[in-house]
């Protein structure tokens, strides 16, 4: 496709006498192809305005940046305030504002993010409507599934998906990266559902004000018509919904707290099949779930919450809500021969650990174990409090490697030692298939294993046996170990 580069510039009210054709858009230099848009982020390991030569080398036929050149080029180059925000103001143009053919949900919030998208999901397509879901599991367009690279895409290639799409709804989990960085931008979504905030991506946003209004900023992405959802069962949450109501922003709530809701949540059975009672305009409904745990409880109510407001009545949202097994990586239990259960979930949050371990602890009678560890280049000021909840609610618990991210593996492991030496239920494995095989091979008839952390995603690093992820190391120990086909 191509669209005129005056067409482009104009839409962000700058001039433009050129008049060639762009027949693509890049913020990488080594992606640029003859009669390419290029754009020079400033970004933080790297500065795109060093690259400008190699984007023009390549095929470059305009370039927008941020800083004032030191000398001259031989293409157009437009100067803007923020690069970031530009890209996606003009990827969303060079791809024909994708948003207006689809009715889009954007989901944010520290934790329930997957899982309430893959409801929503499960939702549509049980009742014959198709949707894309974009998120940290997988992308999904027209009925195929995708690597995820990032749990919201950049801008570019956000805006491609949507134009691509054939499917009526898109569902896309938003990521205070992805709002920070101005890969959505404008008025976007139908919908805006906010799930809960808690202790994350500090190494990022410094505080939880900062990260607190980098969440808000979905709120400014709403269609005319749009409106948001808040969990408003956290102290977060309560303030988003008070704020947005101020603001004029139309807004429900989802919570047990007694708010004037048409829908309410009037009690929560969470176990092994968590059981909602749902005040429905006056009317009661019932709902049982397959996911356990509260967490899960909440996701469910704000999915029927949304998808009431979508047109779908009670019977239709149930019926569907009562077959969902689950998102990949969300608390995937595994039965063991002994008569013991391993479980493995995403959790990576001080406040998603806890939900997951408190949920276990309804499924295991006697000895809990619990491995986890803590990512390279990530939050530092959240690892001593989980640690500390980790051995509150386990037996024992086994601290070992995750993904380095280029942290050096002695550096690591100190720090794990270190946080292991106050605890005597604390032990440090390093190799993590190891890890796994040492705690199966410890789990006695209803004694169960919780990995946390990677869920459903394959090992960056390598260990000692050669598997891709947590799920295959316990199934090939249960396979040469225990004899299990």
């Amino acid at each position: 496709m191509k669209i005129p580069l005056k067409q482009l510039i104009q839409s962000i009210g700058l001039t433009c006498s050129s008049n060639i054709d762009i027949y693509g858009l890049a913020f990488d230099s080594r992606k640029v192809k003859n009669g390419f848009l290029f754009f020079a982020i400033s970004g933080n390991e790297s500065d795109g305005h060093n690259y400008i030569k190699s984007a023009i080398r390549n095929g470059a036929a305009a370039i927008v940046g941020e800083k004032e050149l030191d000398q001259e080029i031989s293409i157009p180059y437009f100067r803007v305030d923020n690069c970031r925000k530009y890209l996606t103001i003009l990827a969303n143009q060079f791809y024909e504002m994708p948003h207006k053919k689809h009715k889009l949900i954007g989901i944010t919030g520290t934790n329930g993010k997957t899982t309430t998208a893959y409801m929503l999901h499960h939702i549509l397509n049980h009742n014959g409507k198709t949707a894309s879901l974009l998120g940290t599991a997988g992308y999904y367009l027209n009925g195929e599934k995708y690597e995820a690279n990032l749990t919201t895409p950049d801008p570019i290639s956000l805006q491609k998906m949507m134009f691509d799409s054939h499917d009526e709804f898109v569902l896309m989990e938003v990521s205070s990266h992805g709002l920070d960085q101005h890969r959505v931008f404008g008025h976007m979504f139908d919908y805006a559902l906010f799930t809960n905030l808690s202790h994350e991506h500090l190494d990022y946003h410094d505080n939880l004000e900062n990260y607190y209004q980098t969440k808000k900023k979905l709120f400014r992405c709403l269609k005319e018509n749009g409106k948001g959802i808040i969990g408003a069962y956290t102290n977060w949450g309560e303030r988003l919904y008070q704020e947005l109501a101020e603001e004029l922003v139309p807004v429900s709530s989802f919570a047990n707290k007694g708010k004037n809701e048409p829908i309410q949540l009037k009690s929560v059975h969470p176990g092994h099949n968590t059981a909602l009672l749902i005040n429905d305009h006056e009317k009661e409904v019932r709902l049982k779930l397959k996911t356990p745990g509260l967490h899960n409880a909440f996701n469910a109510f704000g999915s029927y919450i949304c998808s009431r407001d979508l047109g779908f009545e009670p019977e239709q949202i149930i019926e569907a809500l009562e077959h969902f097994e689950g998102a990949p990586g969300r608390f995937d239990i595994i039965h063991i021969p002994t008569g013991a259960k391993a479980i493995i979930d995403y959790a990576h949050t001080s406040d998603g650990l806890s939900h997951a371990l408190i949920t276990a602890r309804q499924f295991i009678k006697h000895n809990l174990y619990h491995i986890f560890g803590f990512r390279g280049k990530r939050d530092l000021t959240k690892r001593e409090e989980m640690v500390r909840i980790s051995q509150f609610l386990s037996n024992h618990v086994i601290l070992t490697l995750d993904d380095l991210n280029g942290v050096d593996q002695a550096m690591m492991l100190d720090e794990l030692y270190k946080l292991s030496r106050p605890y005597k239920n604390v032990v440090v494995i390093e190799d993590r298939t190891e890890a796994i095989a040492y705690a199966l091979h410890q789990l006695k008839k209803e004694d169960g294993l919780i990995i946390t952390g990677k869920g459903y995603e394959n090992y960056k690093e390598t260990f000692s046996m050669k598997t891709i992820s947590d799920k295959d190391t316990i199934h090939k120990i249960l396979s040469s170990d225990f004899g299990v086909n």
